[in-house]
């Protein structure tokens, strides 16, 4: 071999080792997922709009999203007093979205701007689920008080798509147009700022307002299966919008259930009995309408 040919084969031999494909060595193996929660991410530009993301531990692609929601009678109220809420469901297996919502109010649709909140809340928390690892094409959805009000006016009104499978309602009010028609010198101070419009001196359009903002007005057949918590001596919100909407919605043949608390009043969160159970009930309920 000549030195011309030595040095061909000697360029070409390093030329075609570097062709080599690259050995790369796979990834460590992460190992299971570990139970955290995200505070306070962002879903809006408004200060209000953020939620605390609660992730269970050894959670995969189908574990399912619950949207939570405080009360507060749509004017105050923070998401911190259902973390309580958030951490139980986390421990039982789920994603949860433990979300506030702007609480301003004489805004041109007050009603409106919270229930967008809710919807902005939810599109927000689904486009998250490949990233922190849940199931991002369904949910549930629960609230406390106004939240329940809320958590069921979304589901009945805006769930087109289908995504919400199934409600918790916390004693929350369904009839807006009952409560201030029955209990007005209480009720329509809260209302009518909400609202917009008082309800006395009656008029057709302050009914009509009022029961188009009322989860009892706006249930049709297709409503997701809800599920109803009160206490028996709510001196809040009365039983009978829970009880009333629970007969609505069997009136239109849907799966319904209704728990009612002895001797409690608009919450139990201290009753550590009662709210396992709370929690435990939202489980079986959620496991119930997959």
């Amino acid at each position: 071999m000549n030195l011309r040919s030595f040095l061909f084969f000697f360029i070409s031999s390093i030329y075609l080792i570097g062709c080599q494909p690259e050995t790369i060595d796979p990834p460590p193996n992460p190992g299971p997922l570990r139970d955290t929660t995200i505070l306070n991410v962002s879903y809006g530009t408004n200060t209000s709009q953020k939620f605390d993301l609660g992730l269970p531990a050894n959670r995969t692609s189908a574990t399912q999203l619950v949207v939570v929601i405080h009360g507060g009678g749509w004017q105050v109220g923070d998401k911190n007093e259902l973390t309580w809420l958030l951490n139980g469901l986390k421990q039982r297996g789920y994603a949860v979205a433990n979300i506030n919502y702007r609480l301003l109010l004489n805004q041109p649709d007050n009603y409106k701007m919270q229930v967008d909140d809710v919807d902005s809340a939810i599109q927000f928390s689904l486009r998250l689920a490949s990233t922190y690892t849940f199931n991002g094409q369904k949910l549930y959805i629960a609230g406390h008080s106004a939240g329940g009000h809320l958590a069921m006016s979304y589901a009945y009104t805006r769930n087109t798509a289908g995504k919400v499978k199934a409600v918790g309602s916390l004693a929350g009010p369904s009839n807006l147009f009952s409560m201030s028609y029955y209990n007005f010198n209480i009720y329509n101070l809260i209302l009518e700022p909400y609202l917009g419009v008082p309800l006395f001196p009656a008029s057709p359009a302050a009914t009509q307002r009022y029961q188009d903002c009322s989860p009892f007005y706006r249930a049709t057949a297709s409503a997701p299966p809800t599920i109803f918590f009160h206490g028996d001596l709510d001196p809040v919100v009365y039983t009978d919008q829970s009880t009333g909407m629970h007969a609505k919605l069997g009136t239109l043949g849907v799966d319904k259930k209704i728990i009612m608390y002895p001797f409690t009043f608009h919450d139990w969160w201290t009753d550590g009995t009662k709210t396992a159970n709370t929690m435990d009930e939202l489980k079986a309920w959620f496991t119930a309408h997959p």
